[in-house]
């Protein structure tokens, strides 16, 4: 029989949806059982959400977004995000980012709700550093605090976060959806590699290249497929001219999340290699690399924060030291030339994901965690 239960509404505050590359955060709402995601966000609400569950600032005629944009920007509470919040009875927030501490700091001043706060990895390295007080505030008045992983635990416990209000809590996928695939080596030895993020200088685009370069010169017929957007295309477009590696290396662009999904399964291996930004900023787990794994493919990744708590190295996949694209291009040369290793590896990868990063046993846990928020709550 359905169940009548009504469900509690929490509103999901993400101004920026930098969809399809944020395609895993919608996931989770559509995830959620007990609970009754009202998304607050500056984007536009084409996300695959029902509308009803959507507040955004796209929607307003052009007075009203221009009027809750300043309330914003001037530092004061968002007047549509605060009435739909109070319309839908929502009994508590989750702060998608703490990138956007200071406006759910103000939503949860207004509203008196309990303030749950993720951390995906690059707001809890360098962002505290242009933000101290934000933090110190957020830590102080915040009611639970999730982490993506042991890593970004660690580092927030550093920054001062109450370690008893503490938890991790990594992004789950849906592994319903994305189909395991048993990768079998090529007539002629062609080998397809893929990497999927944005193009940004933590995601080590650049040594991926030189890795490759250095596999192509031994396996002619090797390709590599980068897929995603961002800042550091246009020298990334230079270095594959300089590397002479022409059609060797697609260059997508940001592509919808059925066509990441595609891809992955033409692929035999997947890169990841992640590195610490000149000004601090590092990765949480990526999500891309956690589909990849769903999907059967073997990763060779760098000893990044919170990627070896998803790759076990040499049983899933290769790990090795950032910025070293010769012992990253040593290991892809290494699961190129010996196609054996890629079953295990997949499998491997596919279990670790299905019982860690699963998206409706890490819904269901979140919900728990909202469960011990509202009975502390007074």
């Amino acid at each position: 029989m359905p169940d009548d239960t009504p469900r509690s509404s929490v509103a999901c505050l993400k101004l920026n949806l930098a969809l399809p590359t944020e395609a895993f955060v919608s996931a989770q709402w559509r995830a959620m059982g007990r609970y009754a995601p009202l998304v607050l966000t500056a984007a536009a609400s084409a996300l695959d959400l029902p509308p009803e569950t959507v507040a955004s600032l796209r929607g307003l005629n052009p007075l009203a977004r221009a009027w809750n944009r300043l309330a914003l920007r001037l530092g004061h509470s968002c007047p549509y995000f605060e009435g739909q919040v109070r319309r839908a009875n929502c009994r508590l927030i989750h702060l998608q980012s703490a990138a956007e501490a200071s406006y759910g700091l103000r939503l949860k001043a207004r509203t008196r709700l309990p303030l749950v706060t993720s951390f995906d990895g690059h707001d809890a390295s360098w962002l505290p550093r242009r933000r101290p007080h934000v933090y110190d505030r957020l830590f102080a008045e915040g009611d639970l605090f999730l982490a993506c992983s042991e890593s970004t635990r660690k580092r927030l416990l550093d920054l001062g976060c109450p370690d008893e209000r503490l938890r991790v809590h990594p992004m789950g996928v849906d592994v319903e959806r994305i189909r395991y695939v048993e990768r079998l080596p090529q007539e002629g030895g062609a080998v397809n590699i893929l990497l999927v993020g944005s193009l940004l200088e933590r995601k080590g685009l650049a040594y991926a290249l030189q890795a490759f370069a250095n596999v192509h010169r031994y396996q002619r017929r090797a390709t590599l497929t980068i897929i995603g957007d961002g800042p550091e295309r246009q020298a990334l477009e230079a270095l594959v001219r300089e590397l002479n590696l022409g059609p060797a290396v697609r260059l997508l662009g940001a592509q919808p999340h059925e066509a990441v999904l595609s891809e992955m399964e033409r692929a035999h291996l997947y890169v990841q290699p992640s590195v610490t930004a000149a000004d601090g900023d590092e990765e949480g787990i990526p999500v891309a690399l956690v589909e990849a794994m769903a999907s059967g493919l073997p990763a060779v990744a760098t000893w990044h924060a919170g990627i070896p708590e998803l790759v076990a190295d040499g049983r899933s996949g290769y790990l090795v030291s950032e910025r070293n694209s010769h012992a990253l291009a040593e290991r892809l040369r290494y699961l190129a030339e010996h196609p054996e290793k890629w079953e295990s590896f997949g499998r491997a990868g596919r279990a670790i994901v299905e019982e860690r990063f699963n998206l409706r046993l890490q819904a269901g846990r979140l919900e728990r965690y909202y469960d011990e928020v509202l009975a502390c709550a007074p």
